[in-house]
């Protein structure tokens, strides 16, 4: 009996040395594990902002009140807890009580409360009650810029627009800490420990401004109501730095417009019309085939792979200057000077104005448009293309071609970022990248006044401002079936594109409406462009010589995110 009895002694003492002793660290551990629980502390996402400041997109912090209900001892006690916390949280008592017993083990109560709310809750001093840290992303410009910005998921990641584009840079890195836990699963006082602090998300200084940004949506929704049109689009560019000053995206809903689903101007395509015949007179101007005062015989039909080609109007055959070709926009004008350009050389100068490829803008699901091969052209191809209606292409390809010309032929990549702003409210402002000359300078000399011309007594004669000159192009092409081979009867797109002032220009823009009640771009876009152009010039403080003040931009430091 002593000898067994020693012998338990001694196995006790041995296991007291291991546990105490020897694995002493390791239990350590282990209790420590037990009694800790980590926790995220999630980085605040970064702010977005217009050129001037303005701050487009932002983070508030906000809490989510959650509970465990397996710590309700005795039950029937949660009945009056419901009733502490619906007072507090403005939640139905009899909802709670329901949601406090269904023994789940965790049980939202409420999400994105304010921190003012949350210590109400707190005050409560509730042990089954916890606190998780969320944010919740707030446009203080409401719908404004909701195409562009894209929304924000549960989950705290972009989900479309800016906020998926630039998720990485806007979302920071998360943190943790880790909390002593009691055994009825209660935060013990004592402190955190093993903290990693959460790392800050950059922001972005967009080129967008939130003052024309609204003037446009304006006048765009407004003309978009008239015209019964079923959605509408404008992108307004600084011609010098391709900086997108305003890109708005509308859509009707019976009596109403409001944003549209998408950014329609880069992902949505349509067959552009006239305004593509910059392809061919930029193109034949700068290969010396043509002049601006020659004249060429136009006959009101042609017929080119066996299909006729007409002008707008009935005109007998007659000589008209390569200038009124462009402004009376003829049809068959502009097909016999592509012929003389040829095929290849028309494909190479719609590629070198930037159609057939995603924009530099890089945005999420972007289209390239369609510009089939010179290889896959067909017959007629050489009468649909140069007149707009063997392609298709989207708006901020057209007023990306456009603002080429308006730059004295360097192709200027548009952008929607300036800069990246740190923590600090530090901006650190982009490089500019790929801008490269696609037209000489002579041709460029050429080619505006004709486009002048379009607006001064031509087709685009509606989009004239008091004071200043216009340059510009109209388009019109019917809208393709999409149950059958041809068009929807009655059914056209309308743009108008330009810039101003014709002589030294700053401000570039495009107005397209889908399926407007007046057919022609001319009578549909070009007032709409007339309308925010007046704006923007005075906003701008832009003369009629083109003197500018549009280079002020937002630059140094920001207000912290």
């Amino acid at each position: 009996m002593l000898l067994a009895t020693s012998l338990m002694l001694a196995l006790l003492f041995a296991r007291v040395v291991d546990v105490q002793g020897l694995a002493a660290s390791g239990y350590a551990a282990y209790g420590a594990n037990e009694q800790f629980q980590k926790v995220p502390l999630p980085a605040i996402r970064g702010t977005v902002y217009d050129r001037n400041g303005n701050i487009l997109a932002t983070s508030v912090p906000r809490v989510d009140v959650v509970a465990d209900d397996f710590l309700i001892h005795p039950v029937s006690l949660a009945a009056r807890y419901a009733a502490q916390l619906a007072r507090v949280l403005h939640v139905g008592s009899s909802l709670l009580d329901s949601e406090l017993t269904r023994k789940s083990g965790y049980v939202p109560l409420a999400l994105d409360v304010s921190q003012a709310v949350a210590g109400k809750v707190a005050a409560l001093a509730l042990p089954f009650v916890s606190f998780v840290p969320t944010q919740q992303r707030k446009d203080p410009a409401g719908s404004l810029f909701s195409p562009l910005l894209g929304v924000v998921g549960w989950n705290g990641k972009g989900m479309s627009g800016l906020e998926y584009q630039y998720q990485q840079l806007l979302a920071g890195k998360s943190g943790s800490e880790q909390v002593a836990i009691g055994s009825a699963g209660e935060q013990l006082p004592g402190g955190a420990r093993a903290l990693r602090p959460a790392v800050q998300g950059k922001g972005l200084v967009l080129s967008l401004d939130e003052p024309l940004q609204y003037e446009v949506t304006k006048a765009l929704g407004a003309q978009v109501l008239a015209q019964h049109a079923y959605s509408g689009v404008c992108v307004v560019l600084d011609t010098h730095t391709g900086g997108v000053l305003a890109m708005v995206n509308l859509q009707r809903q019976g009596s109403k417009v409001v944003p549209a689903t998408q950014n329609l101007a880069t992902n949505a395509v349509y067959q552009p019309g006239s305004v593509m015949k910059i392809a061919t007179f930029s193109g034949a101007l700068q290969e010396h085939l043509v002049t601006p005062n020659e004249r060429l015989m136009v006959p009101f039909t042609t017929w080119v792979g066996g299909w006729p080609f007409q002008d707008a109007w009935f005109h007998p055959t007659e000589p008209l200057p390569v200038t009124q070709i462009l402004a009376q926009s003829s049809n068959v004008g502009t097909i016999e000077i592509a012929h003389m350009l040829g095929a290849t050389r028309l494909d190479y100068y719609l590629h070198q104005l930037g159609f057939g490829r995603p924009t530099a803008l890089d945005w999420p699901g972007q289209s390239a448009g369609l510009l089939p091969p010179v290889s896959a052209w067909s017959g007629s191809d050489m009468g649909t293309m140069p007149i707009g209606t063997g392609e298709a292409v989207t708006a901020m390809q057209i007023v990306d071609a456009y603002n080429t010309v308006a730059d004295g032929g360097v192709y200027m990549p548009p952008r929607l970022v300036e800069g990246v702003v740190g923590p600090n409210g530090r901006e650190r402002l982009l490089a500019e990248h790929g801008a490269h000359r696609v037209l000489d300078p002579s041709t460029v000399a050429e080619l505006v006044p004709m486009m002048e011309d379009v607006t001064a007594e031509g087709t685009g004669v509606l989009a004239q401002i008091p004071g200043y000159k216009v340059a510009g192009k109209t388009g019109t092409a019917q809208i393709p079936s999409t149950t059958h081979p041809g068009y929807q009867p009655g059914a056209w797109d309308a743009t108008f594109v330009g810039f101003v002032p014709a002589g030294n220009p700053q401000l570039t823009a495009v107005v397209m409406l889908h399926h407007p009640t007046a057919m022609y771009g001319g009578s549909a876009s070009a007032p709409v462009f007339a309308t925010i152009m007046r704006y923007a010039l005075r906003h701008f403080d832009i003369s009629p010589s083109g003197a500018s003040g549009l280079s002020a931009t937002t630059s140094g430091a920001l207000p912290a995110p």
